[in-house]
């Protein structure tokens, strides 16, 4: 049999292969394939006694969470989502508010009760200042088993920023944080054409054993590295700093040279599915 007899046999892969692929799932994620696959796979591998998830939205990323944890907890300010989700989720539990608030009180309570929390995924308020709270309100807390805290739109310069600059080494606990653990991507917007830098999922991991030595903070990879020599090569000096890409926001073409702000840098050559395995 050849690939398009398969068509025949298998109509539902060939109609739409996402469907068949996340069946299951809410299709309503914001991440992208690569995105999905890695939270999937390491949810699967974990099967969390405890998981949280800041931001749920859609409850596209909750619809994974909840398949593989057997208590997971949704964390949003919108007040819809507990009605929205709770019957098709029976075991989560949906708390709303700032995660500002909400979220350390809830570690302070899963510490109080010994709850072993495996799994946390940061995708909430989507600016410098809110991503920095998030993380930095984790790293208050001690994890009684490995933990890794998964962050999305790591590509994106806000979070980025925020990403970057949390004290990650003022816990002993944190034992590895990648921010490229999945490459970030250039999202068309329909009004007017250009592109904006989106998804990317950076991963963390603490555990209950404080770390030895120094706390390294790896990001990007041959692509960005590759990025980051045609900026120095065109500008002469270090415009792409260590956490990789925080200058460009919108292009009108990836496969062009934009000048933005006087900084030249050739969208072409970042690739857009930077897929890494679980170490």
């Amino acid at each position: 049999m050849n690939l398009m007899d398969r068509s025949d046999t298998y109509p539902s892969a060939f109609g739409n292969i996402r469907e068949v692929v996340f069946e299951g799932y809410l299709q309503s994620s914001q991440m992208s394939d690569a995105e999905r696959c890695t939270i999937i796979m390491l949810l699967d591998k974990l099967r969390p006694e405890c998981a949280i998830e800041v931001g749920t939205a859609g409850g596209g990323s909750l619809s994974m969470i909840a398949r593989y944890a057997k208590k997971a907890y949704s964390l949003d300010i919108d007040p819809t989502c507990r009605e929205r989700f709770h019957s098709r989720f029976p075991n989560v539990e949906f708390i709303v508010g700032d995660s500002k608030e909400t979220l350390p009180r809830l570690l302070r309570t899963l510490e109080a009760s010994n709850e072993k929390l495996a799994f946390v995924l940061i995708d909430g308020l989507h600016t410098s200042e809110g991503v920095k709270a998030d993380i930095e309100n984790l790293l208050a807390y001690k994890p009684t088993c490995p933990l890794y805290v998964a962050l999305h739109d790591s590509f994106n310069p806000e979070c980025r920023s925020g990403m970057a600059a949390a004290d990650w080494a003022s816990s002993p606990f944190v034992h590895h944080v990648e921010l490229d653990f999945v490459g970030g991507q250039f999202n068309r917007i329909e009004t007017n054409g250009t592109r904006e830098m989106w998804c990317g999922l950076a991963l963390a991991l603490m555990l209950p054993e404080p770390r030895q030595g120094e706390l390294g903070i790896l990001t990007g990879g041959d692509d960005q590295v590759h990025l980051q020599r045609l900026v120095l090569e065109q500008k002469g000096e270090g415009m792409v700093n260590g956490f990789g890409i925080n200058h460009v926001v919108v292009v009108k073409d990836e496969d062009e040279i934009l000048r933005d702000g006087g900084d030249f840098i050739e969208q072409g050559c970042q690739n857009r599915s930077n897929w890494r395995g679980l170490r």
